[in-house]
């Protein structure tokens, strides 16, 4: 056989393998995605909603989330205290940070 083609052949079954690798940690991440439902927070829960946002908080130092987001510390600081007193984009941009996904539904 042509030396390119066995070339060929190892490079296909290399990428197959890879591909199987894939979609083996993508189905494993679904399934472990069933266990750890989407938090919900009802409208009116805003503890429930901070609780979560200052729990996931605590994997990123205040300093690289403003890094990250171009907010303050200190508008961070007090949007973690009350979301309600900072503005929607602020919100949504920290919550977008901390890895939450949020939808607001009219």
């Amino acid at each position: 056989m042509n030396p390119k083609v066995l070339q060929l052949r190892d490079q296909v079954n290399s990428l197959e393998s890879h591909m199987h690798s894939v979609l083996e940690e993508l189905l494993h991440n679904i399934e472990d995605s069933v266990d750890r439902p989407i938090s919900t927070y009802p409208i009116y829960d805003k503890n429930s909603l901070v609780a979560d946002m200052q729990r996931r908080k605590k994997a990123i130092s205040l300093e690289e989330l403003e890094l990250q987001t171009d907010i303050s510390s200190s508008t961070i600081k007090r949007m973690l205290k009350d979301p309600s007193k900072t503005s929607l984009d602020n919100f949504l941009t920290i919550a977008n940070e901390l890895g939450m996904k949020i939808w607001i539904e009219k």
